[in-house]
């Protein structure tokens, strides 16, 4: 029912009517159009090119790719001597989801298989997604 029959129906039974019919008029577009309902995508996060095995004291390389400037930070641990060495070092990816990373191994690093952890999170339309990739970076 249109406002044109609204309109015929307030002048024909008054207030009341009128307001019925919309109610009426709404009801049914409201089913006729619905609202879309903003569903949350998957971030992407892909690994590119890492650095391993990489030689003590040399630079190790880290690429991923995840959507368009998503923040994204790269936590790795291994051991120098009998403590141990972290690093954390945050980067947004670029216009084309690109994030890399190059930082130097400690030359006292214990040789062996040691975590990486890249981790990338971003805010899509009122929804924080995060996505987590675990790697092993070998020092020789």
């Amino acid at each position: 029912m249109g406002l044109a029959a609204a309109v015929r129906a307030r002048a024909a039974g008054g207030l009341a009517r009128t307001a019925l019919c919309l109610t009426i008029g709404l009801a049914v577009a409201t089913q006729a159009f619905p609202t879309a309902i903003a569903t949350p995508r998957e971030l992407p996060l892909t690994l590119v090119a890492l650095t391993s095995p990489v030689r003590r004291g040399h630079d190790a390389r880290l690429t991923v790719r995840t959507a368009p400037d998503t923040q994204c930070l790269l936590l790795v641990q291994y051991r120098v001597g009998g403590a141990p060495a972290n690093v954390a070092i945050p980067k947004r990816a670029d216009g084309k989801g690109l994030v890399s990373w190059t930082w130097r191994v400690d030359p006292k690093a214990t040789p062996g298989s040691w975590p990486i952890i890249v981790h990338c999170s971003d805010k899509f339309k009122g929804n924080m997604e995060e996505r987590r990739l675990e790697l092993s970076l070998a020092v020789r």
